[in-house]
């Protein structure tokens, strides 16, 4: 699956949902039978619902009746639940195509889905949970690649023919201060150009994903 890849919100909300553990409360003690409804009751309704911080909130919430502490079960079904609810999370911090597939639109959001995934392998939650992180993080490192943009003709043009031009001027004068300074501007631009013309990959494909030009 990929960063950028048709991996849409409702599909991923169904796939955590199916992974919520559901206990039989009357097994266990008061505090804890609240502690697991009152993180259930926002999970599920995160899962649910769909709205933007919704699994934010959701988080908080299990995050919080982890922090209460209690039986080593109840911790282990809190655990998985906040992984849920972080794993949700990378749904809602990445932007939304027109055709409702999620993708990394910039850097501020490749970074929030980092630090999730990394939680959510902290927490050594379901099997299945440790994969998805893990397979997001590796899908996360390889969208870090800088890729090539094709630049339009005309700065291309304009920045070969001043590399070409300025030395051959120095040259021409008989000065050489001019043409290392010709040299060097002509290296300078070259570097400049190929900054500005690379981007991460994440970036091209978002830029595709959302419709928008090369650059």
């Amino acid at each position: 699956m990929a960063v950028n890849g048709p991996n849409e919100w409702s599909e991923l909300r169904e796939w955590l949902s199916a992974r919520v553990i559901r206990v039989d409360l009357t097994e266990f003690a008061d505090p804890d039978r609240l502690r697991l409804s009152r993180a259930l009751t926002a999970l599920t309704s995160a899962l649910g619902e769909g709205h933007d911080d919704e699994s934010h909130l959701a988080a908080a919430v299990v995050r919080g009746e982890l922090a209460r502490g209690g039986a080593p079960r109840a911790d282990d079904v809190l655990r998985t639940h906040l992984a849920i609810a972080l794993a949700a999370r990378t749904a809602e911090v990445r932007g939304v195509t027109p055709g409702g597939a999620l993708v990394v639109a910039d850097a501020r959001q490749a970074a929030e889905c980092r630090v999730l995934a990394e939680e959510v392998l902290a927490l050594s939650p379901h099997p299945e949970l440790i994969a998805f992180a893990t397979d997001l993080l590796r899908r996360l490192d390889e969208a870090r690649a800088w890729r090539w943009v094709e630049p339009d003709v005309w700065t291309a043009a304009v920045v070969g023919l001043a590399v070409l031009v300025l030395p051959f001027v120095g040259a021409a004068i008989g000065d050489p201060v001019v043409t290392v300074a010709g040299v060097l501007v002509g290296g300078a631009l070259v570097f400049g150009f190929v900054v500005a013309h690379r981007k991460r990959r994440w970036a091209v494909d978002a830029d595709a994903a959302f419709g928008r030009g090369g650059r």
